[in-house]
């Protein structure tokens, strides 16, 4: 299945209202001439209107901006609460999530691509992480690689890594009362693929993943050996690019213990040759400003998930020093949802959040992080993120229900405050529809995914609640050991 209209030559869209980038000043009749996915020209529309033949010529009745990027990404369809699992506090929630349903990840993954679609998303970066062993994890890839094409979504795709602390800190001592010590308990998960067979993986799908780009990912620096590390910047030297959670928690810090420096998540990064501009890290709630002047300086992005932060009780990033030290920033929305993902949203929250900080953010701002700091941060700077010649014809129609010359000025502001996924008429990819006049292709298909999504949490229901009933007992002794740090 394709998601693409046939290639039929030049396409000519004529838009009322055109915002070429976050800072660019509104145009009004304004023509987009595309060749072969790519922008050629932009000028007023009566300058091009000889470009393309008439069944070639759209017309756009909103105001045109660039598309979206969701640059941090878990390709959830289903929010966490029809599986039972509240917003707690992040590393109970991260516990709470071994209880959860396995999901088929070919249906999971189509029902959140095409939402990602409808809220003007056309480039997603993800991680994949599984404890399956490497025939299982492998199939897995293919299947989710396989959805994000058939949804239209250009997408980053990191196969993520694990193999130490995912669920409780260490060392843990020895009075802990809680079950740590159990056979399989959190404390020593049963883990597939060994660090080491990572490249070795990641080779192997990439033939078998046409149209995804495939990356590897620690999956959070404190959750991974010194062995995976460095595992990890082979496969960046070979060309891969690499994602990462990054002090979403204040406790992430410490969490392998010692507070002299050195076992931190950005020391261990850096010392293993990691921050550099192949890198993007999702949250960095918790950086200092030293932090932040080294990532800068290493040309290592961020990635803002106001949302996420706010439901998981990580805190509020300080997106204005990331921005005033020159960090390339992205927004993600880490399939947080508990409706339909919806990108206005979460430039409103990063808005808000920033508001919390004490260090304002503009809706120019946010809107730059959503496209330009997007595109960057997921290694496609230059190509994606503005409509101008020369880059990918990626760019959405947003109905405003306003018309005039006043309106078209504060265009940003009024669709940043205001504007919801519901208001997204059309959406291109390349110059090629993924949603025409609001239809959104490949809804039915993601319709019936999450038929089948939520036939499969019904049928597990008791034995989920079973399951997220016994997790329980880590809980409470997880809170005070963590509180205990703090002290």
């Amino acid at each position: 299945m394709s998601p693409f209209l046939p290639p039929a030559g030049p396409l000519l869209l004529r838009c009322r209202t055109l915002v070429t980038h976050a800072r660019a000043v509104p145009l009004r009749d304004a023509g987009v001439l595309v060749e072969n996915g790519t922008v050629v020209a932009v000028a007023p529309f009566a300058e091009l209107a000889d470009g393309a033949p008439a069944e070639r010529t759209r017309e756009l009745d909103g105001v045109v901006l660039p598309a979206f990027t969701d640059a941090h990404s878990h390709l959830r369809a289903l929010p966490l609460g029809e599986q039972g699992v509240a917003d707690t506090d992040l590393e109970t929630w991260v516990v709470r999530l071994t209880g959860t349903t396995a999901l088929d990840p070919y249906d999971d993954t189509t029902a959140a691509a095409v939402a990602l679609v409808a809220t003007g998303v056309t480039t997603v970066q993800a991680i994949h992480h599984s404890f399956a062993d490497a025939d299982t994890y492998a199939a897995g890839v293919r299947a989710v690689a396989s959805a994000l094409t058939e949804a239209g979504l250009r997408a980053e795709l990191a196969v993520g890594i694990t193999d130490r602390a995912e669920f409780l800190p260490e060392p843990l001592p020895a009075a802990w009362p809680g079950p740590a010590r159990e056979p399989r308990s959190l404390a020593a998960p049963a883990r597939g693929i060994p660090p080491g067979d990572l490249p070795a993986l990641a080779a192997s799908l990439a033939p078998s993943c046409p149209g995804v780009r495939l990356g590897v990912a620690p999956v959070a620096p404190q959750w991974c050996s010194d062995e995976a590390l460095e595992v990890l910047r082979r496969c960046a030297d070979g060309g891969l690019r690499l994602h990462t959670h990054l002090l979403e928690s204040r406790h992430q810090r410490t969490w392998l213990g010692g507070r002299d420096g050195g076992s931190d998540p950005v020391s261990r990064l850096d010392r293993h040759g990691l921050l550099g501009p192949g890198l993007s890290a999702a949250h960095g709630v918790w950086l200092t400003g030293p932090e932040i002047a080294l990532l800068a300086r290493r040309g290592a992005a961020l990635v803002h998930c106001p949302v996420s932060n706010a439901r998981l009780a990580s805190g509020d990033a300080p997106v204005r020093s990331w921005l005033d030290a020159g960090v390339t920033v992205a927004l993600g929305m880490d399939s947080q949802h508990t409706a339909a993902p919806d990108m206005f949203a979460e430039m409103r929250a990063a808005l808000a959040a920033a508001e919390r900080t004490g260090g304002p953010l503009t809706p120019h701002e946010v809107l730059a992080m959503a496209t330009e700091g997007g595109a960057a941060a997921t290694g496609h700077g230059g190509r994606l993120g503005r409509i101008a010649p020369g880059f990918r014809a990626d760019l959405i129609c947003v109905a405003t229900g306003t018309t005039g010359a006043k309106a078209d000025l504060d265009a940003v502001e009024r669709i940043v405050s205001g504007a919801a996924a519901t208001d997204v008429t059309d959406v291109f990819r390349s110059g090629r529809p993924l949603v025409a006049a609001g239809a959104v292709h490949g809804r039915p298909a993601a319709e019936a995914a999450l038929a089948r999504l939520r036939a499969v949490l019904e049928t597990d229901r008791e034995a989920r609640r079973r399951r997220l009933d016994s997790l329980a007992a880590y809980e409470e002794p997880l809170r005070s050991l963590l509180a205990g740090t703090e002290s």
